[in-house]
């Protein structure tokens, strides 16, 4: 009996125990940690560092940021996900991801604008 049989089981009492699931199955489980991370200052940064080089993958908001600082913190990751093979992927205006070299995104071709995300 997997877990939705034992969910009918538990709330509808009339469902036979011969039933069987035949829906999508989780073929291989893992684990992936993604920090969603919202720097005030530098300093926060080098956690955010540590995390990275440590496997998880690192969602960064510049909302809270100046451009200045946002240019600092983005140079400083940038930095950090070369030396370990990271990417680098911009999921919105103010938001990025970096992800480690064992987690694989896949990302739909992106509209190149003839700004730079960072305004330079």
């Amino acid at each position: 009996m997997n877990l939705k049989n034992a969910a009918r089981k538990l709330w509808h009492s009339d469902v036979e125990d011969d039933q069987v699931y035949s829906g999508p199955y989780l073929v291989k489980g893992g684990h992936m940690d993604i920090l969603v991370r919202s720097p005030r200052q530098f300093s926060d940064v080098r956690e955010y560092a540590d995390s990275l080089m440590s496997g998880a993958t690192l969602m960064v908001s510049f909302d809270a940021v100046d451009s200045a600082m946002k240019n600092r913190i983005f140079d400083y990751l940038n930095g950090v996900s070369y030396i370990i093979g990271a990417t680098v992927s911009k999921v919105s205006e103010n938001l990025l991801m970096y992800a480690p070299n064992h987690v694989e995104v896949d990302k739909e071709a992106v509209k190149k604008s003839a700004r730079s995300w960072l305004g330079r």
